[in-house]
């Protein structure tokens, strides 16, 4: 299974493409980026080229499903909430456009999963750092992208589509 990992934004906004195993306990990264896809002049410049990457991925992967981080709500930052939830929109317009399968998980959900990945107990306290996605994901696949961006959209699709993170 070819998923498409997504760490949502329209700052940086982290994609990566995994290759699941069948029995979902291996997986390789295929490809992964992080690009910048808006800015405070022009937030909603993402909306005239988020497409057709997605386009341009799939026809490099023919991508079957989609893990994203459910974009959050950022109190006191309207705009940015705003903008994280339509970029999220078109991925998700993307996905059914294209019959793939669309999972998604709150950013505490994945946090946790960290947690359950490097089996250390969950402390709302002390809550997983980039430092720490980016070892799990160099602990599962033997090597890690180059920003947390695409870790985290790594780690999406890790755990919502294979059973290498334990489920809780």
């Amino acid at each position: 299974m070819i998923v498409l990992g997504v760490d949502p934004g329209y700052r940086n906004l982290g994609l990566s493409v995994v290759l699941i195993a069948e029995d979902g306990t291996k997986a390789k990264v295929l490809h992964s980026r992080s690009m910048s896809v808006g800015n405070a002049t022009a937030p909603m410049a993402f909306t005239k080229f988020l497409w057709p990457v997605l386009e341009e991925l799939n026809q490099r992967f023919t991508i079957d499903a989609i893990a994203s981080e459910t974009p959050p709500i950022i109190v006191g930052q309207i705009k940015t909430t705003a903008y994280l939830w339509a970029v999220s929109s078109i991925i998700v317009a993307w996905a059914h456009s294209k019959g793939a399968a669309f999972r998604h998980a709150s950013p505490m959900s994945l946090k946790m999963a960290v947690c359950r990945g490097l089996g250390r107990e969950w402390d709302r306290k002390d809550i997983p750092k980039k430092s720490e996605v980016k070892r799990l994901i160099q602990l599962l696949l033997g090597d890690a992208s180059a920003t947390s961006h695409e870790n985290d959209a790594t780690l999406a699709a890790l755990t919502m589509f294979s059973k290498l993170i334990p489920d809780s």
